[in-house]
């Protein structure tokens, strides 16, 4: 089969090659920071434009620093719009620190970037930014500010990837604070050009950089459309709204998704994946069931099944609407992407075997398989992939009363699934699939422990 030639819009221009979004932001960056660096705040002289011998020189060291970061993000395959998000963080803070420095030295917030990149972006693009702004800082501003941002940076990095409630970040402050004070006091031990008013603005700096992490967490949210661990938190909080909707409408629903949450929290931290996430991804993957619970058997308290009088191409229509209504409704509610993609990635592209067999019963020979697939996404991330292997185990343990085939049916619900391909764009190896095996079993176990049929009477 010939490939079909693109077509050339002849308004647009012809250009030899086409760097990707990433790398032009990362151009953007380069361009913002050598533009800032022209310039000094002088308390006493105002705008100052340095030498141009002077800002060639910090354009050449500062071309090397960003394209460092621009490579690495390249290769670890950074989405452009997380990579503009943490050029944008990198030149805000900088900025701050430009505008702050000439009149109170080294309160600028220096790890603010380092932190909201780790939290959204990632560890590695943390650490990266880190010392990209600190090499920048030390480049423009004063004596000793680039060392300080460097390790106020590692502990803000360190503080943030174990953030779960607000105390944590007043504490983060708190350490920012202490390592900042440590290292002015230390390198002026060293250098000399020690000022009492410095070290307090130092010492600030820790408490400024922890409020403003905790008032941009909203924006941050919004701009990257990953939902930081406060916000996960609360969502994991029964009262959400959400979660009271789909406990009023869809009560097995409910439970079902409980207890998807349950093991794929467990699954998640058995192979180092995210277990919030994937919490929170049990908890809301199938909202959307919320507009038609009666469909679903689930919720079927003892009555009738709507779907024995549709028909099963009818019933499939229906059934495979809760992934639009879901996703409607998550952005309804203020779902961030990296929540709703739960939604059409637990089901992925696989096949609603009861009403295809139903099709074939009812004489439908010329119906195929692929009429009764799920038209979603497949799993792109451990934890949507954990979710969906959850969802089906969680569905197919309903009919077992205790625990001796567990192990047999989560080995065979997940090998039908690399079978079918469901799992050829997750990230999962092998060793990880059988820890989420384990995983499963210990903790289906656990919910379907025995109970003694009879207790023995005290004898006096």
């Amino acid at each position: 089969m010939r490939r079909a030639k693109a077509r050339v819009n002849p308004s647009e221009p012809s250009l030899p090659f086409r760097l990707s979004p990433g790398i032009e932001a990362i151009g953007f960056l380069w361009a913002a920071l050598t533009a800032l660096g022209a310039f000094r705040l002088t308390p006493a002289a105002g705008v100052q434009v340095i030498p141009w011998v002077q800002i060639a020189a910090q354009a050449v060291l500062l071309a090397l620093a960003c394209l460092a970061v621009g490579i690495y993000a390249h290769r670890a395959q950074v989405l452009p719009r997380l990579v503009g998000f943490t050029g944008s963080a990198i030149f805000f803070t900088v900025l701050l620190a430009q505008i702050v420095h000439p009149w109170v030295p080294y309160l600028a917030p220096a790890p603010l970037a380092a932190a909201l990149v780790t939290l959204f972006v990632g560890l590695p693009m943390g650490i990266a930014t880190n010392l990209l702004v600190a090499f920048v800082i030390e480049l423009l501003g004063p004596p000793l500010a680039g060392l300080i941002a460097f390790a106020g940076g590692l502990v803000a990095i360190f503080c943030v990837t174990r953030l779960s409630k607000l105390s944590d970040l007043a504490l983060g402050g708190f350490e920012i604070a202490l390592v900042n004070a440590l290292v002015y006091g230390s390198g002026t031990a060293i250098w000399g050009g020690f000022r009492p008013d410095s070290l307090l603005w130092t010492t600030l700096s820790g408490p400024l950089t922890a409020l403003l992490i905790m008032g941009l967490l909203p924006l941050t949210e919004q701009i990257t459309q990953k939902t930081s661990p406060l916000g996960l938190m609360e969502l994991l909080n029964p009262s959400h709204p959400l979660l009271e909707l789909l406990r009023e409408r869809a009560p097995g629903t409910y439970h079902h998704s409980f207890t998807v949450a349950d093991l794929s929290e467990a699954a998640a931290e058995a192979i180092g994946a995210d277990p919030l996430l994937a919490k929170v991804g049990g908890y809301y993957h199938d909202i959307g069931k919320i507009a038609r619970p009666e469909f679903f058997l689930e919720n079927q308290q003892g009555g009738t099944n709507p779907h024995d009088t549709l028909a099963p191409s009818l019933s499939k229509t229906v059934i495979t609407a809760h992934i639009r209504e879901g996703i409607e409704l998550g952005r309804r509610f203020g779902l961030k992407e990296d929540v709703l993609q739960f939604i059409p990635q637990h089901h992925g592209t696989s096949v609603i075997r009861y009403f295809y067999v139903k099709a074939l019963r009812e004489g439908q020979e010329e119906c195929s398989i692929d009429d009764f697939r799920y038209d979603a996404e497949l799993p792109k991330t451990k934890e949507t992939a954990i979710v969906m292997l959850a969802d089906g185990i969680e569905a197919s343990s309903r009919s077992i009363e205790n625990g001796s085939r567990l192990e047999t049916l989560v080995e065979e619900a997940i090998r039908e699934k690399i079978e079918d391909g469901q799992l050829r764009e997750a990230p999962l190896t092998l060793a990880e699939l059988e820890r989420i095996k384990k995983a499963f079993v210990v903790t289906l176990h656990a919910m379907k422990h025995g109970r003694p049929v009879h207790i023995p009477k005290i004898v006096k």
